[in-house]
């Protein structure tokens, strides 16, 4: 009986012990933007950390790990991945800078995001950069 348990539990708990993280980075910016007002906000070292985005793939499925765990949709568009949450709560836009000539990079992070969340008829915005995107676990990042 234990070992079936056992045997259980490991079926379980598999799935989760095989997701590589895609994308897991803090932003720099938030803004906010309501029918009423927007603001911007500089954020803290505690407020990038509390903000952080972290996408996950298991198998051939991408989630959105910081928010509820959402599965989300993958799509390629010129330089872009789009990563959006089918239901309409929102997307993550990913720029490889690496795609623009030398000359043309900003001195940083290869890779520029943002996160935009719907909530009622407002949306929060956040904008952050990150050297870690990976698409596949093998190849080096943004391989396609």
């Amino acid at each position: 009986m234990r070992l079936v348990a056992a045997g259980l539990a490991i079926l379980l708990v598999a799935p989760l012990a095989f997701a590589q993280v895609v994308l897991d980075a803090k932003p720099t910016i938030k803004v906010e933007s309501g029918e009423g007002a927007t603001s911007r906000l500089l954020l803290s070292e505690p407020d990038r950390t509390k903000y952080r985005v972290t996408i996950i793939r298991r198998g051939d499925r991408y989630f959105w790990k910081s928010r509820e765990d959402l599965e989300l949709v993958h799509h390629i568009s010129g330089a872009f991945h789009y990563f959006i949450e089918p239901r309409g709560g929102g997307y993550i836009k990913i720029f490889d800078t690496h795609t623009l000539p030398e000359s043309m990079r900003d001195p940083g992070p290869r890779f520029c995001y943002m996160e935009h969340l719907t909530l009622w008829l407002g949306t929060i915005t956040y904008w952050g950069a990150s050297d870690e995107f990976r698409l596949d676990a093998d190849g080096p990042a943004n391989k396609q």
